[in-house]
């Protein structure tokens, strides 16, 4: 007889703490967690959160953290108790971050010392948030996460039952405003991803999954933290990507499966080190973001012949992974994304919405049932891009007569640095502010010697005003003040204006 079907992924982690309370649910820093003790833990902070910091249901947490066991204690704490995760990415600037802390309406935010002061400059437009945690060291005005998780009143806890459509995470991305905008994922969401994610990566409840990208990004707060619940398998966070120390991690935990950019793996795949160590616990490297190069996955398959390597894609507006290359067409087709997954809808379109056939480039668009239920606090943006039943993602692409889909240009004009995505006019608009600049120009190019791995820079082309005086150092300064690291111009080249078409539009296509 078929059991009921679980629709919430707060199940999935009941499920599991029962069935497998000594199986190790983290490991961090040289400490695993079991279920039974992730499940204590995170249960006395659910209690807290509720009872002490006053969450109720469907209310946002802010969570600003680098990889920590502390972002995984609070994630299923805040699941836990009703509450829904707005995850901030912690390496933004000042301008930015203030934007996304106050745009969560979060009235608590959880965040590390690591991260504190460059958190709380941030704080200025964030009015709603009453309580801050720190995972050490606290201020004055925040309380320690060590007391927070310390109390007994994860005895007398009782998980909150999400419904399917209540709002599980806030992922943040950055469109073609140049202001982030929340992804709004329900907990069915979550678990169409799940499924999903089983099928694209095949993983297993004996799997030890490395957790080496950002815990505030999709794949891992859909993907990977829910999968592993799901299953009773183990994550491995690794809270930084040291070569070294991801390798000591792999040997350490024997860690089977690692998801992260093509810089990552460009990274260990520099000397002999992959070799020299014992990886034979790992099976799967998979990577998104952008494509591999040949050169790296031949290293790859050099130095680690028995790990699968596998592409695969999806956005942050996608309700799942939409597309995967299966590892023997790694080196074959190096330059596609691979083929949708069963439950994926995806066509290739021209600007009036018709299907386009193999060979023809066009706008990738995903089917809305695939897709995010709109943006938080934007309840009409979402639908700006959506026509018909189809999400228009911006991306350039075409398939070729066997199906596998090529992304090869971006309308929303989106640079990927390092597998982190920067929006031109969104630096732009900082760089123009500065005083003495007339107009600038930002395009993407291809990183080469030992930047390679980055797979593209960043490039301003800036046109000064008049007799004024702008250095590359003064520009470089004012976007480090205003920008995450990765947005940062890497070249900045100055001319004395800008190509541009009878229209009067930028052709960025001749500033590379």
């Amino acid at each position: 007889m078929a059991g009921p079907e679980m629709t919430n992924i707060v199940e999935y982690w009941r499920t599991t703490v029962s069935r497998f309370p000594h199986k190790p649910a983290a490991i961090c820093g040289g400490r695993s967690y079991s279920y039974q003790e992730a499940d204590r833990l995170s249960g006395s902070m659910a209690a807290a959160l509720q009872a002490g910091f006053g969450l109720g249901e469907g209310d946002t947490v802010a969570v600003a953290m680098p990889n920590c066991a502390e972002y995984f204690l609070t994630y299923w704490a805040i699941m836990r108790a009703g509450g829904v995760v707005a995850a901030v990415n912690c390496r933004l600037g000042e301008e930015e971050m203030a934007h996304v802390l106050g745009d969560t309406k979060a009235r608590i935010l959880v965040t590390h010392g690591r991260v504190q002061a460059q958190v709380e400059a941030g704080l200025r437009d964030a009015d709603d948030i009453e309580r801050i945690i720190v995972a050490e060291p606290a201020t004055a005005r925040s309380a320690r996460f060590a007391d927070v998780i310390a109390g007994d009143d994860w005895k007398d806890f009782e998980d909150h039952e999400p419904r399917g459509e209540d709002l599980a995470v806030i992922a943040y991305t950055s469109g073609t405003t140049g202001k982030p905008k929340g992804a709004m994922m329900r907990q069915c969401d979550l678990v169409f991803n799940v499924r999903n994610c089983l099928v694209a990566h095949g993983f297993r409840h004996e799997d030890v999954h490395m957790l080496a990208l950002p815990m505030f990004h999709c794949t891992a707060l859909y993907s990977l933290l829910p999968s592993a619940a799901y299953l009773g398998s183990t994550l491995a966070i690794a809270p930084r990507p040291d070569r070294g120390e991801l390798l000591d991690l792999v040997e350490s935990a024997r860690v089977t499966t690692f998801l992260g950019p093509p810089t990552l793996f460009a990274m260990l795949a520099m000397g002999n080190d992959l070799a020299e160590r014992d990886t034979s616990s790992l099976r799967l490297i998979a990577y998104a973001g952008s494509p591999m190069h040949p050169d790296t996955i031949r290293r790859l398959r050099e130095l680690a012949p028995h790990v699968a390597l596998r592409n695969f894609f999806g956005l942050t507006e996608t309700t799942s992974v939409t597309h995967v290359l299966p590892s023997e067409d790694a080196l074959s087709h190096a330059d596609a994304v691979g083929k949708p997954l069963p439950d994926v809808r995806a066509v290739i379109a021209d600007e009036e919405g018709t299907e386009l056939p193999p060979g023809e480039t066009g706008e990738l668009c995903i089917h809305r049932a695939n897709v995010i239920v709109g943006y938080w606090n934007l309840p009409n943006r979402l639908e700006e891009d959506i026509r018909g039943s189809w999400f228009r993602t911006g991306d350039l692409a075409h398939i070729d007569e066997d199906g596998y889909l090529y992304v090869h240009g971006r309308e929303k004009d989106v640079i990927i640095v390092g597998g982190e995505n920067v929006v031109a006019s969104e630096v732009e608009e900082v760089i123009v502010e500065l005083d003495g600049v007339r107009e600038v120009g930002v395009v993407g190019v291809e990183a080469t010697g030992i930047r390679s791995y980055l797979g593209e820079l960043v490039k301003a082309v800036v046109v000064v005003e008049g007799d004024a005086e702008v250095a590359e150092r003064d520009i470089k300064r004012h976007c480090m003040a205003r920008l995450a690291s990765y947005q940062v111009p890497q070249i900045i080249e100055f001319r004395d204006g800008l190509p541009r078409n009878a229209a009067g539009k930028m052709l960025k296509r001749e500033l590379k």
